[in-house]
């Protein structure tokens, strides 16, 4: 009798424990994952698609490899996500910097604090959670910072799919100083957060003359290739590679055309500027591959 009192007493305990743990929605769906952002670069601005590729481990924790970065094909820049639906918490880390940071946490409460930085936050340091509310029955936890690049909207958790600005706010690698934005967010195909429009095209760097008045030929290419602008001949035009970075790699001059040996450079994505008189003529991406 004893034994069967201890038992009962043991399920009533369990039982309990169980249903006062909280187990979050998971940002990521059981087929697909993506997240449309708003992404900037040194040819423009616009939007990329954020899938999940598989997963990988990194520092002995399991995380999902998310793609969508600056080149599809190439598959360079990668991210990482790693969530704990028990306590809500999403980390992030990329391949420039594998050291994770917390995204995300559901447990906070009001008066909680957490870190906002990114390198696009004049502002980065610790905010307090203001209010917690629920909308289409996901959680939201809502901070005392205000994005201004959203009217001063405030920056805000949701459960089951990141922050309004997507996963990345906390990025001081990759998105150069342009405001991110969580345009949609997608599980298994079906659209669970954001409205029209999903996608902005990259805009590309405004020229002061027509695309056709230079050509830039093999793109991509191995090591060498050739830039050929029309027009008048015997002007000098100045040239500048620059890296994703902004970095510059290599500059000169030259009049009609000028045969580039990039040999030295490894595969990647950079951005070839010419100029005449310094105005700008045009800014043309250029892809590397070996």
């Amino acid at each position: 009798m004893r034994m069967k009192s201890t038992i009962i007493l043991l399920i009533f305990l369990l039982t309990g424990f169980f249903s006062f743990s909280q187990n979050y929605e998971s940002i990521f769906g059981s087929q697909s994952t993506q997240w449309n952002m708003t992404i900037g670069n040194l040819w423009g601005t616009g939007s990329t698609k954020h899938t999940v590729l598989g997963d990988t481990l990194l520092n002995e924790k399991e995380y999902k490899i998310i793609d969508g970065y600056f080149d599809f094909e190439s598959r360079e820049y990668l991210g990482f996500l790693r969530e704990d639906t028990i306590s809500g918490k999403v980390w992030y880390c990329n391949s420039k910097d594998t050291s994770e940071i917390l995204i995300m946490d559901m447990n906070l409460n009001v008066g909680d604090s957490m870190y906002i930085g990114g390198n696009w936050n004049s502002f980065p340091g610790n905010y307090k959670v203001d209010s917690i509310y629920y909308l289409n029955n996901k959680k939201h936890i809502r901070f005392d910072f205000k994005i201004p690049f959203l009217e001063q909207e405030p920056f805000v958790l949701i459960e089951g799919i990141t922050s309004n600005l997507g996963f990345r706010f906390q990025d001081w690698k990759y998105i150069n100083n342009f405001d991110p934005i969580l345009l949609c967010s997608y599980k298994n195909g079906t659209k669970i957060y954001g409205s029209e429009p999903c996608e902005i095209p990259i805009q590309g760097i405004k020229e002061s003359q027509n695309k056709s008045k230079i050509e830039i030929f093999p793109n991509p290419f191995i090591d060498v290739i050739k830039v050929q602008v029309h027009g008048n001949k015997n002007k000098s035009k100045k040239y500048k590679i620059l890296n994703l970075d902004g970095k510059q790699i290599l500059n000169g001059a030259f009049t009609f055309a000028k045969t580039l040996d990039l040999s030295k450079l490894t595969s990647g994505i950079y951005l070839i500027i010419v100029t005449n008189d310094n105005n700008l003529i045009i800014g043309k991406k250029i892809i590397i591959k070996k």
